[in-house]
C-alpha cells in the first residue's frame, strides 16, 4: 500500500506537503476509526515500496497509488484502490463525502512511499486512506 512521491498529505498544522518530503515525527491529519472522528496523528515512518501494479483514484484530486492501497469509506470500513468503483463515497475532510469519479490501471508507478501512523490513518489528496 504506497503512494507516488508527489502524493500531497495534509499536516495538522494546515499546511500540505508531497508525502516524499515527510519525515518520522511529522504531525499530519487522520482519522480515528475507533470514535469515527477526525484528529491528527504522528509519522512513525516513511517505508518504500517497489509495486507491479498501480492505479489511479480520482476523488477530490487525481491519487497514484499501488493497487491495495486501502482508502477509508464513509462507513468507516476500507477497500482497496482496485475494488473502487465510481460512486463509491470516501471520506475527506471533516468526516464529510465524496464519490469516486474514476479508477483505471496505472503501471508506470513502480517507486512508492506509505506513511505509518499512530493512527494507522492519514489524508492523501483529500481523502483518508488506511496504511
Amino acid at each position: 500500500m504506497a503512494f507516488d512521491p508527489e502524493t500531497i498529505i495534509a499536516m495538522a498544522d494546515g499546511q500540505f506537503v508531497a508525502i516524499g518530503d515527510i519525515e518520522k515525527g511529522d504531525e499530519v491529519m487522520a482519522v480515528n476509526l475507533a470514535d469515527k472522528s477526525q484528529c491528527t496523528a504522528k509519522v512513525l515512518d516513511i517505508i518504500d515500496e517497489k509495486v507491479e501494479k498501480a492505479a489511479t483514484v480520482m476523488a477530490v484530486e487525481e491519487i497514484n497509488c499501488s493497487e491495495n492501497q486501502l482508502f477509508v469509506m464513509s462507513s468507516f470500513s476500507a477497500k482497496k484502490a482496485s475494488e473502487l468503483r465510481p460512486g463509491d463515497i470516501l471520506l475527506k475532510e471533516g468526516l464529510a463525502e465524496t464519490a469516486v469519479k474514476s479508477v483505471r490501471p496505472n503501471n508506470k508507478l513502480k517507486d512508492l512511499l506509505t506513511l505509518k501512523t499512530d493512527k494507522g490513518t492519514f489524508m492523501a489528496e483529500g481523502v483518508f486512506v488506511n496504511e
